[in-house]
């Protein structure tokens, strides 16, 4: 199971605004999805895809959650959270 964890301004609406996925592609989907509606409602015409969400490795293991194979997610370089197993 992987963990998501939006990077968000308050960590209690962090904590309670967090989800859980079956797979990486599952998370990949959602999140390229949730920008796009984001952009779009703003005004941008921008269309993110799955595979244009990044994941980079910050640590084994994460010393807040204790969530293991700890990522920043970002799309367009942007980091928008965190996942972890």
């Amino acid at each position: 199971m992987i963990r998501y964890l939006p990077k968000l301004d308050s960590i209690l609406w962090a904590l309670k605004s967090q989800e859980a996925f079956d797979t990486l592609d599952d998370l990949r989907r959602r999140i390229a999805d949730q920008r796009t509606t984001f952009y779009r409602a703003i005004g941008r015409n921008t269309s993110y895809q799955p595979d244009e969400v990044e994941l980079c490795r910050l640590s084994d293991r994460d010393p807040f959650l204790g969530w293991t194979n700890y990522c920043s997610v970002a799309v367009g370089g942007v980091v928008v959270g965190y996942c972890g197993e």
